[in-house]
C-alpha cells in the first residue's frame, strides 16, 4: 500500500526547518477547535496521527502503553464504553458490546446482556461463547488456548475473578471473590490489561503470537497493515454495527523526536500529534493549531522504585529522593507551566482525587538528614535513572536535584520498545524508572501497588506497612459506593507515607490538532474517540 505523499518521513525531515504556518486561531479548551472544528462534519478522508512512541502489539491482552491503546480501542471493543464526547467531567459509562447490565448489591456479580447481530471483521459472530473464549484465555490454565503472558497482564484487573458463566447465547456473568465497585469503570479504562474482545477464530488461525499481527475485533475501524517503525493503517469497518465513523482511514505514525513531530504537524504531514513539547505550545497556537488544555486527565508521570536496589530498600532513602525534587519548578520551568505537579498517585482526573493530598514536600535539607540518618555519606548512594528518550530532560532534571542532596545518579534513556524491555528487567544498580499511567477509577491505587511493588518485587519488598496493606484491601473490597472515595484516599495516603512510588507531574497540554481536523475532543481520559473526528476536504 502506498502512503499519501504528505506522510513520508523523508518529507517530514525535509520540511523540518521550513514548516508552514497555517492561518486560524488556537484553543485552550479541552475541545480542539481549529478551522474545521466549527464546520459541518464531513464523511471521508484520511487522518494521520503522529504518535510520540512506537506502539507495542495489537493484542488486547498483551498490549501496553496508551499510544497502543489509542489504536487498539478502534479495532477491539469492550462490553461497556465511555462517552468521550465532552472535554469536561468524568465520562459516563455507556453500552458497548453489552446493551445492558446488572450489578449485585454486594458488587461481586456483574451480568451483561450482549448486543445481538454483531460480527467480528472476519465475519464470525460475536456472542457469549466468544466472550467466554476471551476470558478463558487469561483465567483458565486447563483451556487449550490459555496464555500465560495474557494471564500475567490481565491479572491486574481480573486476579479476583471467581467464576465466569454463559447464561445463554447473549448473556454472561462475572463473579468476583470480593466486591469490585470499579469494575464497570475499569473495563474500557485500560492502557494495560485491556478488556477488548478479539475474534476467537483469529486466535485459532494465527496463534497466540499471531493475533497481534492479525488483529480482528468488532470496532468502527479494522486493521489493514503495520510497517514497524513507520506506520499502522486502519480503515473504516463497512459492516460496523454502530454509527458510521466519518473517516475512511486513519494512519498512525511513530515520530519519537519531539521537533520532528512538531515539524510534521506544521508542514501538514500529520494532522494530530500527542505529547506536545512544552516549548512548542505557544508557537503552535499562534500558527493556528489547537493545543487544548485539560487539567483533569487521569494520566500521571511517576517514577517507580527498584526495591532490589540495596539503597532503595531503606524507606528513608526513598523519602529523601522525593524530598529532593522540586516538582513545582519542574512543571514551571521544564514544562513551561503546561504540567501540574503531582503529590499523590491519585491524579487530578481520578474520581477519588484529593486536592489537599501531599506526600513529601520539596525540602533538600530534610533529604540530606534522612540520608545521614540512614548512615550514608554524600556521594555514597549511587544508582541509575531509567527513562525513555522523550522523558530524558525530566530524568536529567531529577539527576541534578539528587546531586544537590548528595545522591550520585546517572541517566540511561532508550527508545520506547527497548525501554519497555529494559525496565521489565531491572539491574541491581538501577534505582528509579519512568512510568506514564493512571486511571479514572479509584482502584488505580491497587493496580499501581500490584504492578510496581507486588508483581515486580514479590516478597523482596518488606517495608510496606501492615496499615498500608490493610487500607488498600479495605478500599478494594468495599461494597458501599458512599464510602469508596474516603477509603481510597486513606489508602493512597498510607501508601505515600511508605514512599512507595514517586508521583511527579500530570500534563495539562498533550495534543495538538491541525485546523483541517474537526470534532476532536480531549476528554477526561487518556485516549479519544476517533469515530467523532472528521477532516476538511
Amino acid at each position: 500500500m502506498a502512503l499519501p505523499k504528505r506522510s513520508s518521513l523523508a518529507w517530514i525531515a525535509a520540511t523540518a526547518g521550513a514548516a508552514l504556518l497555517l492561518a486560524g486561531c488556537g484553543s485552550s479548551s479541552g475541545s480542539g477547535s481549529a478551522a474545521a472544528a466549527d464546520s459541518k462534519p464531513r464523511d471521508g478522508g484520511t487522518l494521520i496521527v503522529g504518535q510520540y512512541q512506537e506502539v507495542t502489539q495489537f493484542d488486547p491482552n498483551r498490549q501496553y502503553s496508551w499510544e497502543t491503546w489509542r489504536i487498539d480501542r478502534n479495532i477491539y471493543e469492550t462490553l461497556v464504553n465511555e462517552d468521550l464526547s465532552s472535554p469536561a467531567g468524568v465520562p459516563k459509562i455507556v453500552p458497548g458490546l453489552a446493551t445492558s447490565w446488572t450489578v449485585s448489591p454486594d458488587a461481586t456479580t456483574y451480568t451483561f446482556k450482549l448486543r445481538q447481530g454483531v460480527k467480528f471483521t472476519d465475519g464470525t459472530p460475536f456472542d457469549a461463547q466468544a466472550v467466554q473464549f476471551n476470558v478463558r484465555r487469561f483465567t483458565d490454565p486447563s483451556f487449550q488456548y490459555y496464555d500465560k503472558v495474557s494471564a500475567a497482564t490481565m491479572g491486574l484487573v481480573y486476579a479476583d475473578l471467581a467464576s465466569f458463566k454463559v447464561i445463554d447465547d447473549y448473556t454472561v456473568e462475572y463473579v468476583f471473590k470480593h466486591p469490585f465497585l470499579d469494575y464497570l469503570r475499569q473495563i474500557p479504562n485500560s492502557g494495560n490489561a485491556a478488556s477488548g474482545i478479539f475474534s476467537p477464530a483469529a486466535l485459532q488461525k494465527y496463534g497466540q503470537d499471531g493475533l497481534a499481527e492479525h488483529p480482528v475485533g468488532t470496532g468502527p475501524f479494522k486493521f489493514q497493515e503495520r510497517v514497524r517503525g513507520d506506520h499502522t493503517t486502519l480503515v473504516r469497518n463497512p459492516d460496523y454495527w454502530g454509527a458510521r465513523p466519518h473517516l475512511d482511514k486513519v494512519i498512525f505514525k511513530p515520530i519519537g523526536d519531539d521537533q520532528s513531530r512538531v515539524a510534521a504537524l506544521r508542514s501538514g504531514a500529520v494532522d494530530l500529534i500527542s505529547r506536545v513539547p512544552p516549548d512548542s505550545v505557544a508557537t503552535l497556537e499562534k500558527a493556528g493549531f489547537a493545543v487544548p488544555e485539560n487539567k483533569n486527565v487521569p494520566q500521571i508521570i511517576y517514577y517507580s522504585f527498584n526495591y532490589t536496589n540495596q539503597y532503595l530498600q531503606d524507606k528513608r532513602v526513598r523519602q529523601a529522593i522525593i524530598h529532593a525534587v522540586d516538582r513545582k519548578t519542574l512543571a514551571e520551568k521544564i514544562y513551561k507551566g503546561y504540567a501540574e505537579p503531582a503529590t499523590s498517585i491519585i491524579n487530578q482526573g481520578n474520581e477519588a482525587y484529593d486536592v489537599s493530598a501531599v506526600d513529601y514536600q520539596f525540602d533538600p535539607e530534610a533529604a540530606k538528614k534522612l540520608l545521614a540518618d540512614a548512615g550514608y555519606q554524600p556521594g555514597e548512594v549511587k544508582f541509575t535513572i531509567l527513562s525513555d528518550t522523550t522523558g530524558q530532560p525530566t530524568a536529567e532534571f531529577i539527576q541534578q536535584q539528587l546531586k544537590a542532596v548528595g545522591i550520585d545518579a546517572s541517566v540511561e534513556s532508550f527508545e520506547w520498545i527497548t525501554y519497555g524491555t529494559r525496565s521489565a528487567n531491572l539491574k541491581p544498580t538501577d534505582g528509579v524508572n519512568l512510568g506514564e499511567w493512571g486511571y479514572i477509577a479509584p482502584n488505580w491505587v491497587k493496580i499501581a501497588h500490584n504492578y510496581t511493588v507486588v508483581n515486580r518485587n514479590g516478597d523482596k519488598y518488606s517495608d510496606t506497612s501492615a496499615a498500608t496493606n490493610s487500607a488498600i484491601d479495605a478500599a478494594a473490597h468495599n461494597p458501599d459506593p458512599a464510602k469508596s472515595k474516603e477509603l481510597w484516599q486513606a489508602a493512597a495516603q498510607a501508601w505515600a507515607k511508605d514512599a512507595t512510588i514517586f508521583p511527579l507531574i500530570s500534563f495539562n497540554r498533550y495534543y495538538a490538532v491541525s485546523p483541517r481536523v474537526g470534532g476532536f475532543v480531549w476528554p477526561q481520559q487518556d485516549h479519544y474517540d476517533l469515530s467523532q473526528i472528521w477532516v476538511a476536504s
